[in-house]
């Protein structure tokens, strides 16, 4: 690799896979991160006192506590979801020379997109962060910016600047694409 390349070899990081295929190229993403333990933990919890919760207004006769109860109920399973999702579910995006493709399993979740690769302009990555009374998070997420200038969220929930770097690099590299700096992305 020359000297002059815009696109250094960048080390796998943590819960990236790089997939070669005759024509195309999958970037795989475990979704597993210590989110996913405490996500288990709160899950049990909650779905737990739920239970209790309920089994106390059924056992009771209490329709209101029942009623009021089946909404928590209903963010508990959600809850649940979610961490099934954060514990199991992969992220692939690939690469052929038509198109570029995301999807998220085997859980359903939001977010499969196909974008054809000649739309695609340029790449960028985007720190957000979600203040709350129980703290800040940071997540990351990459997007693309179209040739006719829009922008569109590629992925979202990274757990690190380095996959979404990585994420970045890798399909500017596979698409022959200049890094070219974008208004609001992340400092290299």
């Amino acid at each position: 690799m020359s000297s002059g390349d815009s696109h250094p070899i960048t080390p796998l990081p943590k819960n990236i896979e790089l997939i070669a295929e005759m024509g195309a190229i999958t970037i795989r993403r475990n979704w597993r991160s210590p989110t996913a333990y405490f996500l288990l933990f709160f899950s049990l919890f909650w779905n737990g006192f739920m239970v209790v919760w309920m089994t106390i207004a059924f056992t009771q006769g209490e329709w209101g506590m029942a009623a009021f109860g089946s909404l928590h109920g209903a963010v508990g399973l959600g809850l649940a979801y979610l961490t099934l999702a954060t514990f199991i579910n992969k992220t692939d995006i690939r690469i052929d020379g038509y198109n570029l493709a995301v999807k998220h399993y085997p859980l359903a979740w939001p977010g499969q997109q196909e974008i054809p690769v000649v739309d695609i302009a340029q790449l960028y990555s985007k720190e957000r962060i979600t203040r709350n009374k129980n703290g800040t998070t940071v997540t990351y997420q990459v997007h693309v910016v179209t040739k006719d200038n829009r922008q569109k969220k590629l992925l979202s929930g990274l757990t690190s600047s380095e996959q979404a770097r990585y994420i970045e690099r890798e399909i500017e590299k596979t698409l022959g694409l200049k890094d070219t700096p974008v208004s609001g992305e992340m400092s290299k």
